[in-house]
């Protein structure tokens, strides 16, 4: 570990004791691609290049096909009462299990965090014991709506298996002049991807190639690595896939469903029944939830230009936000020929987007600066600078 590195840790609280208890789905008996935890493993990785000690319920991610090597490990002898920080993620509101018991026992020398990467906004109606968490981080943020006090934007992001595929990618000169629109739910499901087929994909297709290929999933790799990683992943590791994707000069990332201005409470009945309205009438508006996705992450670290909606326009929030027509191609779905014209007039400024765009995501949301922000979120304190940070990461 990097000098550096042990500054930043030595800039946290004295209460913080270097360990840090996970609670992973613990099903025993449920196959490995029901158990996806991306935002687990993000966070674990960056903890575990940091020099934090990770503790577990039970052993999750298995990093080797040749041993018996997780990134996460269940040792009997450590409890959530010896760590600092207990981290669940929403695989446990998912599978509808109770929370750990004495989780938030009065005398708990720990912080409890839940990562919620939940599509829906239901989760503390239906089950409220979970706005209990001192820190929720909540993906699909919206700043135009109100969430409580304890909840934080949060991110997908990008762990090491996504960065190894990527790791190495072509200039722009030698990718192929192609956008790359493959969505695995297209017509029954976001109502923002129908709109932006109906408007921004007319216009983007008379000046780049679309490839709409879909990967099947009888098509995977056999390779044990890969084969591994697209079992533990749930069907979503595909070289074929990455490899489109660095040899894509562009790649469309639309997601999410429109929702009204009011009520602000995305968990409300009267904002989910908003919700329904405006997509069985395929009405839009200027608030967009349930947007982020892997593909927006997998893209920006391909070095694709990636399009996605005006983050400003539709409140999109992240912890670490992009600048549009820097690190990406915002689209106004109100003005969509504005955005084609300014292509149209810059013709380089794709090849552009697409390196800063890349920089900007390792830069901020690989697993190390992941890991720094979210101990920078718990301790509200700032830890280290975004110049820091770059200098520990590998592009």
């Amino acid at each position: 570990m990097s000098r550096n590195i042990k500054d930043m840790i030595n800039n946290l609280p004295a209460k913080f004791n270097g360990k840090v208890y996970f609670f992973c789905d613990p099903r025993e008996e449920t196959k490995p691609e029901y158990k996806f935890q991306h935002l687990l493993i993000c966070l674990a990785e960056g903890f575990r290049e940091l020099g934090i000690s990770l503790f577990s319920n039970v052993n999750y991610w298995q990093e080797s096909t040749q041993e018996n090597k997780y990134l996460f490990n269940h040792q009997p002898d450590i409890t959530p009462d010896d760590c600092s920080i207990v981290v669940l993620t929403n695989n446990w509101f998912h599978i509808n299990y109770p929370l750990p018991d004495n989780l938030s026992h009065p005398n708990r020398p720990y912080t409890t965090v839940y990562l919620d990467g939940e599509d829906s906004d239901k989760t503390y109606i239906e089950r409220p014991e979970f706005r209990q968490f001192d820190f929720i981080l909540r993906n699909h943020y919206n700043n135009k709506l109100k969430y409580a006090k304890n909840f934080y934007p949060w991110a997908y992001g990008l762990s090491n298996r996504i960065l190894q595929e990527l790791k190495e990618v072509p200039n722009s000169y030698e990718r192929k002049n192609q956008i790359l629109i493959n969505f695995r739910h297209w017509k029954k499901g976001h109502p923002v991807r129908n709109f932006s087929a109906s408007t921004f994909i007319p216009h983007i297709k008379n000046m780049l190639q679309v490839d709409n290929s879909i990967e099947h999933p009888d098509d995977h790799s056999t390779d044990p690595y890969h084969e591994l990683q697209w079992l533990q992943t749930g069907k979503r590791h595909y070289p074929s896939y990455y490899n489109r994707l660095k040899n894509s000069m562009a790649c469309a990332c639309f997601g999410g469903f429109f929702v009204p201005a009011w009520p602000n409470d995305p968990g409300m009945l009267m904002n989910r029944i908003g919700k329904n309205l405006l997509s069985n009438l395929r009405l839009k508006s200027n608030t967009v939830v349930q947007w982020d996705s892997w593909r927006f992450w997998e893209s920006l670290a391909a070095g694709c230009t990636t399009f996605h909606l005006d983050f400003e326009k539709y409140g999109l929030s992240l912890p670490v936000m992009p600048e549009n027509w820097r690190h990406y191609i915002g689209i106004d779905l109100d003005n969509v020929q504005g955005t084609i014209n300014r292509i149209a007039d810059e013709p380089k400024i794709l090849e552009k987007i697409g390196v800063q765009g890349r920089q900007w995501a390792i830069e901020n949301y690989s697993p190390v600066p992941t890991a720094l922000r979210f101990l920078e979120t718990i301790y509200q304190q700032p830890i280290t600078s975004t110049t820091q940070v770059s200098t520990l990461t590998n592009i």
